[in-house]
């Protein structure tokens, strides 16, 4: 951090991790939403009304809506204001994580693991799927920078954190079939890489509470009851705050208050 501090000026560093985090989360967003339709992510994409094929500077993220003030340039339908506040928001995500964190190694941790809970969240809720495809390459990288940039000086720590994630649900699901989706409990064992074994446990915890509260909110406010509500959006929001705690971001955070 020292040396980013003398050699560059600060303001370009965040602005440079704000437009990567735009464009990862662009990415990744069209991740979720093609691996589950089984279309692949080579092909060029499109507008979802006419079908015509989108040219470069119509899909930069935030760029573009605003340039196409929110519609399609072939169709004129409009696009879902939804796609800029996510790319923008994950964005900020990133910054905030570099800031936090300091520019340390753990800062490429944290960008993966933001990519690996948007993407699962944009799959579950659209077609309540966590795909393997997803989950497989993100299992690969965790572990490759979890033992680069471990969490602290045991090397097996992941390991533990993967036995921790998978197998209470895994046991679960054994003693009542659908009380939980085999996507999810699979993602419980690659979020165990990322925050520990201690971490994920604390987090199977506090995701069934966040998905207690959508859920009832869900029954009061809806006038359709829905059967499902998907669980992956609620254990990104939980192991997300989990790992805020274990690498040091919520300290640093009350540090700004004190």
């Amino acid at each position: 951090m020292n040396v980013v501090q003398q050699n560059i000026n600060p303001i370009f560093v965040y602005s440079y991790i704000f437009i990567i985090g735009m464009c990862l989360g662009s990415f990744f967003m069209v991740v979720g939403y093609r691996i589950p339709r089984k279309e692949t992510l080579m092909g060029k994409s499109h507008c979802e009304h006419c079908q015509n094929q989108l040219r470069w500077w119509q899909v930069i993220p935030l760029f573009s809506y605003i340039l196409l003030k929110g519609k399609c340039s072939f169709c004129t339908s409009k696009i879902g204001v939804i796609y800029p506040i996510l790319e923008v928001f994950i964005g900020f995500l990133f910054v905030a994580s570099a800031y936090f964190l300091r520019l340390t190694p753990e800062v490429l941790v944290s960008f993966t693991f933001i990519c690996l809970l948007f993407t699962i969240s944009v799959s579950d809720i659209l077609y309540r799927i966590i795909p393997n495809k997803v989950l497989l390459p993100f299992l690969i990288v965790g572990l490759i920078e979890r033992l680069l940039i471990p969490q602290n000086d045991s090397w097996w720590y992941p390991l533990v954190g993967i036995l921790a994630g998978f197998l209470p649900l895994f046991l679960i699901g054994l003693l009542k079939e659908q009380a939980i989706g085999g996507g999810d409990i699979k993602l419980f064992a690659v979020v165990g890489i990322f925050i520990g074994p201690i971490g994920v446990l604390i987090s199977l915890f506090l995701s069934s509470v966040i998905a207690i509260i959508f859920h009832v909110f869900s029954f009061f406010s809806s006038k359709e009851k829905q059967k499902y509500i998907p669980f992956g959006p609620s254990i990104a929001i939980g192991s997300l705050i989990i790992y805020l705690f274990t690498s040091g971001q919520i300290e640093a955070i009350t540090q700004l208050f004190m």
